[in-house]
């Protein structure tokens, strides 16, 4: 048996860095990965990791020295969750044949609509929520 269908541990990791990158941004300060770690338990060599494809992604950006730290690109009301997915995962995709890939089955499938429903409307949650409206709901 497999596990759960689920959000990545990375992904939920890469949100709660962004979450608290967006606090900071309100108050123009910004936030090094190991504060982050140690509050949430976590490796601090790993968030890095996460930080480095949201970085890649053009979502933080990182300075050194004293007053040193990641903050955020551009304002919380224009980054969406979408973004902070595909920056970590990669695109959203269910199953193969949402994206256009050929089926062998195809013609006989009957849960290909459903799993396109599904996507669209998770697509369409991600989209719609901001980082800002994700730290106001706390």
């Amino acid at each position: 048996m497999t596990g759960p269908f689920r959000i990545s541990e990375r992904t939920h990791s890469g949100l709660i860095l962004m979450t608290r990158l967006a606090e900071a941004y309100q108050k123009d300060e910004r936030v090094t990965v190991k504060d982050v770690a140690g509050a949430m338990m976590l490796s601090e060599g790993y968030l890095e990791e996460v930080a480095a494809s949201l970085k890649a992604a053009g979502l933080i950006q990182g300075r050194t020295g004293p007053k040193g730290g990641y903050e955020l690109t551009r304002d919380p009301s224009a980054i969406t969750a979408e973004d902070i997915v595909i920056a970590i995962e990669g695109p959203v995709v269910l199953v193969d044949c949402q994206t256009g890939a050929a089926c062998p089955v195809q013609h006989a499938c009957s849960s290909k609509s459903l799993w396109g429903s599904l996507q669209k409307k998770i697509l369409g949650s991600l989209r719609e929520t901001t980082l800002k409206e994700v730290i106001q709901s706390v």
